[in-house]
Order: structure tokens, then sequence, then C-alpha cells
């Protein structure tokens, strides 16, 4: 009856925390307009391209992506239709099916009520959040790699399914490398979690070896023209990120501050530590989390130091996963209830306050196209003129901009007419002139004609807006 009990209440609380979770990335949704690289994916997605079309925009500007993320999201576009604002809900289900994983792997791990911590933390996870509010294949990265680390633990454990296991191993981790080329250093992980088990605690080896061949045939088939080019670069448009993994390891970018960012770092060093003995001489699955959480770092510097710099924050997302499940996991190991007590509830009250000052004083760091859309639609000038301050000959880049406001300003609600500035009639009278990423240093207005004068403004973050009429 007591066991019952516990199971009703720890389904109650894991639904409870997993719901909050999807919310809070459903009640900020559209808090933020797209950025640059979301223009990129929703530029290349449009569903009225055929194919090969697609092919060429994602070869021309997403070159250094695959291709699978942008496949998916033109099929949901053509469904839901070509509407910026309905694009977020595609990484949003990626975002709340992982939160789901998130707890699932916590209870193949260890099966106890650690679960449930590794589901809060999840699920109040802001970096999380926020990746599953973006139009970019992070939040399809974290949700492959949390389902391709799920099947390789069930892999180990659960004997009875061996066959059924493997597939679903194999299928995800070709889909998870799929999605983005970081997700390999899962893949290097457990090739070395199975030779240490093989080497030290004398487990088999053949049947993972032909699994990860199976895998290695079929992500090459897959990606065989990704991976050409990719290895091709010289380098990347990214620069050396070394400064930001020095402060913290991005704990800091991961948990919101760097109170918060230490504190995890700090957290995580001494739980494993304490345990080391443990984590090393048992037949637990401690051992592959960290293996994945150094060679997140380790694999990417490495390939910074032979080749070019790669490594960013965003890329090894899927490194929550581990951080998450052995800070919970390895605090249910302590064996003092009163220690552990303090340590669970420490750690849930900090988080907690940390959730709500990066939810309710969330700052804006994406240019603000709708507050401009929204602000100009109240005046009486109906006639909007994009500016965009780049190389002329740079059409691609002027495109995918001008793409996404003529889709914000093609909603119902708005009666606009919208125009290029290199495409701007003659003889219009009155005009905004909406400029992007204004803190470049140049002046929004119409530099070619001495007849305008300008009589209002509008500014917001990376955008301005400038009603011009002649005089």
């Amino acid at each position: 009856m007591q066991k019952n009990n516990n199971i009703i209440i720890n389904s109650f609380f894991y639904l409870f925390f997993v719901c909050t979770g999807i919310l809070t990335i459903l009640y900020q949704i559209h808090f933020d307009d797209l950025w640059f690289d979301e223009m990129v994916s929703f530029w290349v997605a449009d569903p009225s391209l055929i194919h090969s079309e697609t092919l060429l925009r994602h070869n021309e500007i997403d070159l250094h992506s695959p291709k699978l993320f942008t496949f998916l999201l033109k099929f949901f576009l053509n469904f839901t239709g070509y509407d910026s604002q309905l694009a977020r809900y595609l990484p949003f289900i990626f975002g709340s099916v992982s939160l789901i994983i998130f707890g699932a792997i916590s209870y193949q791990v260890q099966k106890n009520s650690s679960f449930l911590l590794t589901t809060f933390l999840a699920c109040t996870s802001i970096y999380i959040i926020k990746y599953s509010q973006e139009l970019r294949p992070y939040s399809l990265l974290l949700l492959t790699s949390s389902l391709n680390i799920f099947f390789y633990i069930n892999l180990i454990f659960n004997s009875e399914k061996k066959i059924k296991n493997s597939l679903f191993f194999i299928f995800f981790s070709v889909l998870n490398y799929s999605t983005h080329p970081f997700a390999l250093i899962i893949f290097f992980s457990q090739i070395t979690h199975s030779i240490y088990k093989y080497i030290f605690l004398n487990e088999a080896l053949k049947m993972h070896l032909f699994l990860y061949l199976l895998v290695i045939v079929f992500y090459t088939i897959f990606n065989h023209d990704y991976i050409l080019l990719q290895i091709s670069f010289e380098s990347y448009s990214l620069s050396d990120d070394i400064k930001n993994v020095i402060d913290g390891f991005y704990f800091p970018r991961f948990f919101g501050s760097k109170i918060m960012g230490y504190y995890y770092l700090l957290l995580l060093i001494l739980l494993v530590i304490k345990n080391s003995k443990m984590i090393f001489s048992k037949k637990n699955i401690y051992l592959f989390l960290l293996i994945i959480i150094l060679f997140s770092y380790v694999v990417p510097l490495v390939y910074g130091i032979i080749n070019t710099p790669v490594l960013h924050d965003r890329y090894i997302i899927f490194i929550l996963i581990p951080i998450l499940v052995l800070i919970s996991c390895l605090i249910y190991e302590i064996k003092n209830k009163k220690v552990k007590f303090i340590l669970i509830s420490f750690t849930v009250i900090l988080t907690l306050l940390n959730h709500y000052i990066e939810i309710f004083e969330r700052p804006n760091t994406k240019p603000q196209f709708n507050n401009i859309i929204e602000d100009i639609h109240l005046s009486d000038t109906k006639n909007i003129v994009l500016f965009i301050n780049d190389d002329p000959s740079d059409d691609v880049y002027k495109n995918l901009i001008s793409n996404y406001i003529q889709n914000i300003v093609s909603s119902p609600k708005y009666i606009f007419k919208f125009y290029r500035y290199d495409n701007m009639p003659d003889e219009l009278q009155n005009l905004w002139l909406i400029c992007y990423k204004p803190n470049i240093d140049y002046d929004c207005k119409i530099k070619t004609n001495n007849n305008f004068e300008i009589v209002d403004t509008k500014i917001y973050w990376q955008v301005e807006a400038k009603l011009h009429k002649l005089k």
C-alpha cells in the first residue's frame, strides 16, 4: 500500500514539473522575434519551394548545419502555413518532449526519487526554455541526444529486449548525429565507455562494436556530402570561444548567471569527488555520463587546435543531460539524510529564485521587429521600406531579412505596402524606413533624396524606424 502511494505521489510531481516546464516555454514563446540565424532557418524552409530550391538555399547560407532540421521545419510549415509565429512551435515540441525524457534517463540510472529532482532542474532550466523557443536545431539536438542516451542505457541494463533496444539505439544514434555534428561526441563517449567496461569489468564488447559499425555505416550513407564539406573548411565564422570555456566551462550560460553557474559547477565537482570510488568501481552508468561531459570540451578544443576553433555552448546543449542527471543521482547517493535534505532544499530554492528572475526580468536580446511594426500600424502611414546596411552585392542576406519582415506585415490585421530600399517606387510621398541593426553606427534615413524630412522615430532593440515625408 505504501509503495503504491509513493508511486502515485512521484507520478503527480513528475507530471506537475513537466507540465510547468512546458507551460513556461509556451508562456514566452513569442518573447523574442527571430534573430539572423532564425531568419535563415525560416527563409530556407519555405514550404512553397521545391526540394532542389530548398537545397540550393541551404547550401547558400546554412551549409554548416545538417539538412534534417530544415526539412522537418519545411514539413511542419507545410501544414501550419508559412508563418514565423507558428514556426516557433516546432522547437517548442522538441523541447517539451525532451523534458519528459530527462526524468526517464535519471530513473534508469537510479531507481529512486532522484528522477524528480532531475525533472525539476530540467523544467526550470532557462537554457532549455530559451532554446526550445528558438527556430534553430538545438532543441532537436537535445531531444535526439536524450533519446540516444536513453536507449544506450536501456541497451546496457535491459538484457531481455536486446533486439528492440538495439534497433532503437541505431535509429536514434543516426538521427542524433544527423541533427548536429557535435552529437558525435556522445558516440565517442559510448565507444570509450564500452571499451572501459570490456577492459576493467570484463563485459562483452563484440555486440556493441557491431552496433557502432552499423551506426557509422548508416550515418555516412545519409550524411556523406555533408561530412566531406565540413572537413574541407579551414576556418569557421566562429571565433575561438576559449574565454567562455575557461569562465566556468559555460556553466554560467547554462544556468543563467555566474552565481548559479559556479554553484552547479562546484556542486558537480564535489559530488563526483565524493563518489569517485563508487563511480569507477561499480557497474553503473555514472562514468559514461562523466565521459560525455569531459569529451564535450576536449574533443572540440583538440579539433580547434588541429584545424579551426568550433566550440560554442549551444553546440553542446546535450551536456545538460549528464550534468543534471549526475547532480540529482549523486545527491541521492549521500547517506546522511540531513545533509541530503539541506543540499536538495538549497539547490531547489536557488534554482527557483534564478528561474523567477530569468523569466520575469528577461531582457530583450533579439531585434524587436514586431514592436516596430505594431507602432507603425497605429500611424497613418502604411508604406514600409526596409533598409539593410550591408554589402549591396549580398542579395541572399537582404532576401532572407526582407522575407521575414514581409511575413510579419502580411498578417491580416495589418494593411501595409512593403518595399525594399533597392526597389523603392519614386512616387512615394511618405514612408516608414525600417533599419536593421542601427547599432552599427549608420543613419537611418534616405540619403539619395533631400526632399524628405524625418518627422517621427521609433527605436527598439537592434531595430529603428523613421517616418519620412516629402517637404
